[in-house]
């Protein structure tokens, strides 16, 4: 019984660092995010190339999100059968303001030798700050985190306690690559295994 507890005690740190670390554009705040491919090469302010392909309205393909956790958690040999996702994540870019709003619940779902263990973790609130383009690099700063992060665990059967809130983006940021083309941005911060993939909805 204690093997299995510290094995499922494991798998749930392992499942909220990878739920959280897949949760937003980058953590994005005070930091640089490189531009790459055309779109990146001599772009500054809004008026275009990097620029210009951001500015809109963009919406986080959640469902390729989890499809990438559910990837995660079973190549590092996790027993997780089932990442689902309800909610949506909003990036609105002006020519120099971002804002990210979510309202995003991921689920996912354990078996370890019959044990089921679900974690709920939900993603709520809104982000805002400036950002402007400097070479191949876009730049944040002034960035305000209002994002609330909480999870709920439930092993067998059984909730292990009250919802708990996890730490979200203090502010310092993480550099992430960025691609926009047309309708479709990619996003990859650095030191996370997860891409965000934005379709432009505005």
């Amino acid at each position: 019984m204690r093997t299995r507890l510290v094995l499922t005690t494991g798998l749930a740190a392992l499942s909220l660092l990878a739920l959280a670390a897949c949760a937003s554009p980058g953590a994005i705040g005070e930091g640089t995010a490189a531009g790459t491919g055309a779109e990146a090469e001599g772009s500054s302010g809004g008026s275009g190339g990097l620029a210009g392909c951001l500015v809109g309205t963009w919406e986080a393909d959640t469902a390729d999100l989890a499809a990438q956790l559910q990837t995660f958690f079973n190549d590092n040999g996790s027993p997780v059968t089932s990442v689902a996702e309800e909610g949506s994540s909003t990036l609105e870019v002006s020519s120099d303001t971002m804002t990210y709003d979510v309202d995003l619940t991921f689920t996912a779902v354990a078996d370890s030798d019959g044990l089921e263990m679900v974690i709920v973790q939900d993603h709520v609130g809104t982000s805002s700050g400036a950002w402007a383009v400097e070479g191949d690099e876009v730049v944040f700063s002034e960035w305000t985190n209002g994002i609330t992060i909480t999870n709920a665990i439930t092993i067998g059967g059984t909730s292990t306690g009250e919802p708990t809130e996890l730490p979200a983006d203090t502010g310092a940021g993480v550099p992430m690559a960025v691609e926009c083309e047309g309708d479709t941005m990619v996003t990859s911060p650095d030191e996370s295994p997860f891409t965000t993939t934005w379709i432009r909805v505005g």
